[in-house]
């Protein structure tokens, strides 16, 4: 679902050392073991949507990596990702979430202050796509 989403949208993601396309299998294992939470959405058996959480200490997560299909999007259904990884936050006993996005993408913006993160900074980054510029970073405290 990973190489979906790059392949989907390469203008979205940064990029990454190496390259995800060239991971093997045990690769991507140990990029998905703990300290990172990875989360699925599902209609019935067929995954549609991916998004996940890194662990930076005991009180601390970055949200990260979510992507639902191009033909399940407007259906509320990024709620849900936010939904899951919330309540496993909470439940860990978390205090703060970190997350960010591309300075051009508009609707992760909006989904993201609908989940109740506020603005904190902004760093310049290279993009997959070959271009930089900047993410956009927020936080919520719990």
């Amino acid at each position: 679902m990973r190489i979906e989403s790059i392949q989907t949208e390469p203008t979205l993601f940064r990029r990454s050392t190496p390259p995800e396309i060239e991971l093997s299998d045990m690769d991507w294992a140990e990029r998905i073991r703990y300290p990172r939470i990875v989360f699925g959405l599902f209609e019935s058996e067929k995954m549609i949507g991916i998004t996940s959480m890194l662990l930076l200490n005991k009180e601390e997560a970055y949200f990260g990596q979510s992507f639902i299909q191009p033909q399940y999007r407007k259906l509320g259904l990024s709620s849900l990702l936010y939904k899951i990884r919330m309540g496993w936050a909470s439940a860990n006993q978390l205090r703060k979430l970190t997350i960010s996005h591309r300075e051009i993408n508009v609707i992760s913006e909006a989904a993201i202050q609908k989940a109740g993160f506020h603005y904190s900074h902004k760093e310049l980054v290279q993009w997959l796509d070959g271009t930089s510029g900047y993410s956009m970073y927020y936080s919520l405290f719990l």
